[in-house]
C-alpha cells in the first residue's frame, strides 16, 4: 500500500471514528484491570509502569512529543514514522487515551536527540 493510500485510509478513519489527527485524544474505554491505580494527578486518570523492554516507533509523521500526558500538555518536539522509542511507563488520561512516557533510540528528524524522554498518545505507536 502507498504512503497516500495509507495516509488515506488514516484519515478516512480518523474522521469516521469521530476524532481528529495527531496529538488529539479518542475516546477509549480504560481497561478494567485490578493492577492499574488512580493517580488523580496532573491530569492522568491511571498510570502503571511499561516492559522496559518494549521497543516502539512512530505510525505517523509528526507525532507531537509533550511534556505529560494529555493534550493540554507543552509540545517539545516532533518524532516522525519509524523512529524508535523505548516506552518507559503509560498512563490514562481524563478521557481514557492512553499516553506512553517514551525515550527516543536516536535522535528525531523533528529536532530532539537520541536520549530525549518525553510523552505520546500510544494510538500513533506500534
Amino acid at each position: 500500500m502507498g504512503r497516500k493510500a495509507l495516509r488515506a485510509l488514516v484519515v478516512s478513519g480518523a474522521l469516521v471514528a469521530g476524532v481528529g489527527l495527531v496529538g488529539v485524544s479518542a475516546a477509549s474505554a480504560m481497561p478494567a484491570d485490578p493492577g492499574y491505580s488512580s493517580s488523580g494527578s496532573g491530569g492522568a486518570g491511571a498510570s502503571y509502569p511499561a516492559d522496559r523492554s518494549v521497543f516502539k516507533s512512530a505510525t505517523v509523521d509528526g507525532l507531537r512529543v509533550r511534556t505529560g500526558p494529555g493534550t493540554d500538555r507543552a509540545i517539545l518536539g516532533l518524532i516522525y514514522e519509524g523512529e524508535p522509542v523505548q516506552v518507559i511507563t503509560s498512563s490514562y488520561d481524563d478521557t481514557g487515551q492512553v499516553w506512553d512516557e517514551v525515550m527516543l533510540q536516536s535522535a528525531s528528524a523533528g529536532g530532539l536527540p537520541g536520549g530525549y524522554v518525553g510523552w505520546v498518545t500510544e494510538e500513533y505507536l506500534y
